[in-house]
């Protein structure tokens, strides 16, 4: 399922207008977006726990090569879903 299709979905299925099921996917994936580019952990209940992870986490041995040095800084983000979101799926 695509974003496009998820948002019609959720209108559907919460009797919304697609607008406003688009607003609201675009306001949680921004919020989402910024609090993990700012290092912090986002824990929902029925979702999961996103965070921010080192993309090395044992490091990298750069030898002063500036573009690998940038690299060795980055994060990715980590998904552990919740046991809500995990129930019933093998």
């Amino acid at each position: 399922m695509n974003n496009q299709e998820f948002i019609k979905f959720a209108a559907k299925r919460f009797g919304i207008d697609e607008y406003v099921a688009e607003t609201f996917v675009d306001m949680f994936a921004e919020s989402l977006q910024e609090l993990i580019a700012a290092g912090q952990s986002v824990t929902i209940d029925e979702i999961g726990e996103f965070k921010p992870t080192p993309l090395f986490s044992n490091g990298l041995n750069h030898g002063n090569n500036i573009v690998l040095a940038s690299i060795a800084e980055r994060n990715m983000v980590s998904f552990k879903p919740s046991e809500k979101l995990t129930k019933g799926v093998v």
